[in-house]
């Protein structure tokens, strides 16, 4: 299918026009910010992309001969009908079709493996695709980060496999028609539990008869599609109970180890929120026909995924890592691992957006309020990425909700005051972990030049 997308350079629609473009079909776009990463990216591979006002789809079709019918308009939830490019397509009469439309033609024409959950679905997701893609099934994949051993977040395979993450915030979930589901976990993020649960029941129940459909046994409210789904349902994780557990598992600060039916795992993904994640990988390549043993072989080479505690750099002996954690289980997580790594730790997060942090504000509260009296928590002000939105929250109101629970948790205003505060008082041994899924990680390499050149 040849395509225009608009809003190009989004992590989501830069994957599938990746995957059109590798294709063979004609594919351009438009964004708002050409220098973005995934921008930069698809340019590189010789798509081309225009400034969104209005031009790109006349333009498009000027350099490529296509006519109006000749291919479609891809958007996302986040476009709204007044933006130049749509009133263009409308204009021409281009077919418009959504970005979780056009993932679900591609996905549900193959042997689809999709992961679900609120927290923990992109590193799932990406294991899952190095571990198809080093054991030679081929693949093809669509996640929302990075594959560190791959460098990209989409590829196109000659395989029977499409590996994707699978979205509940706007509801797609339930155009997917899996052999294999996953859900890692349900908490509140954009949604309520009620709404949550009766969209992964859905998609449970359009997963394949003949399919497997997976759960983590130790949260609470994704066991309890067990009850609710009238098709089995199979369960992973550290729970006695678990269909696929392991043992002997051993934490350290970079990574995990353990065994399975006496074949020994080592993979570089710290924390126990990653051993669940592995878990529920290993029971996909299980499915997917594989041993015990290539899937032991392909996790010990999986290089993690870009900005999911990432470390960006040691100076000093101070550690600075970065991760996309935006919703309360993912920070909790973020900081329960960075814990295990460090006796003191810096943590730094950028609300993410002003809806889902009001919709999230107690959770995001309740953990805030574990911060200890050695640790320090800086609030960057709440991210803002236009349109209509009701700016009745901040990153102060969090604070002052949090109240005297916490001795140090700032909102200074500036990253700069959040970097220089933390340089002043960070020594050999802290760890910085920066939380956000936008650009709060620019101050990352920021920070450690400044600690490296502080006398």
């Amino acid at each position: 299918m040849n395509a225009f997308f608009i809003g190009i350079g989004g992590m989501g629609m830069s994957g599938l026009a990746k995957i059109l473009h590798s294709a063979g079909f004609k594919v351009a776009g438009s964004d708002r910010n050409l220098e973005g990463d995934y921008c930069k990216r698809l340019i590189a591979m010789g798509v081309k992309i225009y400034p969104q006002d209005g031009k790109g789809p006349e333009l498009f079709m000027q350099e490529t001969g296509l006519k109006a019918s000749d291919f479609k308009i891809v958007k996302s939830t986040a476009v709204e009908n007044t933006v130049p490019d749509v009133v263009t397509a409308e204009r021409l009469g281009i077919e418009q079709i959504m970005r979780s439309d056009l993932l679900a033609q591609m996905f549900n024409a193959k042997k689809g493996i999709a992961i679900g959950g609120t927290a923990g679905k992109t590193t799932t997701t990406g294991l899952v695709a190095w571990v198809l893609d080093y054991c030679g099934l081929q693949p093809s994949c669509a996640v929302g980060g990075i594959i560190s051993g791959l460098d990209t977040n989409a590829f196109q395979g000659a395989g029977e496999h499409f590996v994707i993450e699978a979205d509940e915030s706007d509801g797609s979930i339930v155009k997917y028609r899996p052999h294999i589901s996953v859900v890692t976990n349900i908490s509140h993020d954009h949604k309520t539990i009620d709404e949550l649960e009766d969209l992964f029941l859905q998609f449970f129940e359009h997963t394949d008869d003949d399919g497997l459909r997976l759960v983590c046994a130790d949260d609470a409210h994704a066991m309890e599609l067990c009850q609710k789904c009238s098709k089995k349902v199979k369960t992973y994780g550290l729970a006695k109970n678990a269909d696929y557990r392991a043992e002997n598992i051993v934490y350290d600060h970079v990574s995990v180890s353990f065994d399975i039916s006496g074949v020994h795992f080592d993979v570089k993904l710290p924390g126990e929120h990653n051993m669940k994640n592995i878990l529920a990988a290993v029971a996909i390549g299980q499915e997917c026909g594989l041993s015990l043993e290539a899937i032991s072989d392909s996790m010990k080479a999986f290089g993690g995924m870009k900005r999911r505690f990432e470390k960006v750099g040691i100076a000093k002996g101070i550690t600075v890592i970065d991760d996309f954690a935006h919703n309360p289980a993912e920070i909790e997580a973020a900081m329960r691992a960075a814990r295990k790594a460090s006796s003191r730790c810096f943590f730094v997060y950028q609300p993410h957006g002003f809806g889902p942090t009001n919709f999230t504000k107690d959770q995001l509260v309740e953990v805030f309020s574990s911060v200890k009296d050695n640790e320090y928590l800086y609030l960057d002000e709440i991210y803002y990425g236009g349109g209509t939105v009701d700016k009745n929250i901040s990153s102060k109101d969090l604070i002052d909700a949090v109240g005297t629970k916490v001795k140090n948790i700032f909102c200074p205003g500036s990253r700069d005051k959040i970097v220089d505060n933390i340089v002043e008082k960070a020594k050999t041994g802290d760890m910085v972990l920066v939380m956000g899924a936008r650009d709060v990680n620019k101050i990352c390499p920021v920070i450690l030049n400044k600690i490296e050149a502080k006398r």
